[in-house]
């Protein structure tokens, strides 16, 4: 049997890897929830979370645009409404 099916009791902390059904509620990718032991080492097996050690991980904000120059060019002409 894999370690991860082992059945055991208790509380355990996960970080959902992609979105599911936690404790019978829907949860994102990224959240950190606390599930039986049992539940969590299914959704291991799955591939859909990983043992976590409970600090939620914040994803870093991005800005895209830095560095983009303002253009000239005029504006592309649009078509007119066939008839």
């Amino acid at each position: 049997m894999s370690a991860s099916f082992k059945q055991g009791k208790g509380i355990m902390k996960i970080l959902i890897l992609q979105d599911t059904v936690a404790n019978k509620q829907r949860v994102q990718a990224g959240d950190v929830v606390e599930v039986d032991q049992s539940e969590g080492n299914i959704l291991i097996g799955y591939g859909k979370a990983s043992v976590s050690d409970g600090k939620k991980k914040e994803k870093k904000e991005t800005n895209r645009s830095v560095g983009l120059e303002v253009s000239e060019t005029p504006k592309p002409k649009k078509r007119s409404k066939a008839k």
